[in-house]
């Protein structure tokens, strides 16, 4: 699939995922904290790393989503969600909510770089070469 193809399709997939989320009228945006995630002991220099992160007890809510920022020297996480009072989520509301997240953490040269998590929680992401560039929780 030609290059312009695909980012057409990535924009398609993104419109619906946006529609299917809650209007403003009926839902409140919310930011899950971390329970847990994978950290490998070193993550691979010079490319993109996928991490998992586990909700500390989420809400009724949409499936949370991952966004990674790098700002000043530290990579930061932040987890979005949307909590909506209309019935179009579906979930037992005695639970706690532990869902696992996946998030794309940025490509990164060899050093040692803050992860600055939901709640004020911070790692340190050791990045050199030979590192893996993925990791997963394991199941509840």
């Amino acid at each position: 699939m030609p290059f312009g193809r695909a980012i057409f399709a990535l924009s398609l997939a993104a419109l619906a995922v946006a529609s299917a989320r809650c209007d403003n009228a009926t839902c409140i945006d919310q930011n899950p904290d971390v329970g847990s995630l994978c950290l490998p002991a070193t993550v691979q220099a010079g490319q993109t790393s996928v991490i998992e992160v586990r909700e500390s007890c989420g809400l009724c809510s949409t499936q949370p989503q991952c966004e990674t920022t790098l700002i000043d020297g530290a990579v930061q996480v932040d987890l979005h969600a949307q909590f909506c009072n209309d019935g179009s989520i579906s979930c037992n509301t005695n639970l706690c909510l532990q869902r696992i997240v996946r998030c794309i953490l940025p490509s990164l040269p060899e050093g040692d770089w803050p992860l600055v998590l939901p709640g004020n929680q911070t790692r340190l992401i050791r990045v050199r070469e030979g590192g893996l560039s993925s990791c997963r929780l394991p199941a509840p």
